[in-house]
C-alpha cells in the first residue's frame, strides 16, 4: 500500500472511532462529559467515605469502568432490568486483562434528584451490604453511570481486588 493511500486510510479509522466514541447508544440522554462528570462526583464520595473509616482510597481502573459503563447503559436503556444481570461474565471480561481474588458490585437507579450522585453514594451506604462492598479490602474501581430517555439515573460501580 502507497503512502497516501496509508495515510488516507489511516483518516478514516480516525474519524471512525472518533464517531464511534461519541455516539450515544438509541435511547440514552445526557453527555459523555455530563456523565463522566456524575462517575467522577461517586468516585470522591465513595473514596470520601472509605478515607473517613481509615480505609485506604481506591484507584479508578479504565478496563473495570468500561464494564461498569456498558452494565449501566444496558440497564438504562431497559435490555436488563435494575440488577447485577451478567455480573459472572462482566468478572470474566476484566479478569482477561486484571488478575483478581475478589469483586463486587453496586448498583442505584434514581430519578428526580439534582443530587442523583450523592442520592447513589447515600443510598449505598444506608444499605448493609453495599456499605460492605464499600468497605471491603478492594484497591480498584470502576464507575459507569447512564441517564435513560425519561432522566433516570443508573449507576453501576464494581470493586475489585
Amino acid at each position: 500500500m502507497n503512502h497516501l493511500k496509508r495515510s488516507a486510510l489511516v483518516l478514516f479509522c480516525i474519524a471512525f472511532i472518533g464517531c464511534t466514541i461519541s455516539h450515544k447508544p438509541t435511547g440514552l440522554k445526557g453527555t459523555l462529559k455530563e456523565v463522566w462528570q456524575l462517575e467522577q462526583e461517586v468516585y470522591q464520595l465513595i473514596n470520601r467515605y472509605r478515607i473517613s473509616q481509615n480505609l485506604t482510597p481506591l484507584i479508578t481502573n479504565e478496563i473495570i469502568t468500561q464494564q461498569a459503563r456498558m452494565h449501566s447503559r444496558a440497564m438504562a436503556t431497559k435490555r436488563i432490568p435494575v440488577s447485577h444481570s451478567g455480573f459472572a461474565k462482566r468478572v470474566e471480561r476484566i479478569s482477561r486483562s486484571l488478575p483478581y481474588r475478589a469483586a463486587v458490585e453496586n448498583v442505584a437507579y434514581n430519578k428526580g434528584y439534582s443530587d442523583c450522585a450523592q442520592r447513589a453514594a447515600q443510598d449505598w451506604l444506608k444499605n448493609t451490604e453495599h456499605r460492605k462492598n464499600i468497605e471491603g479490602n478492594y484497591q480498584l474501581t470502576g464507575i459507569g453511570v447512564a441517564m435513560d430517555s425519561q432522566g433516570a439515573y443508573y449507576f453501576t460501580q464494581i470493586f475489585w481486588q
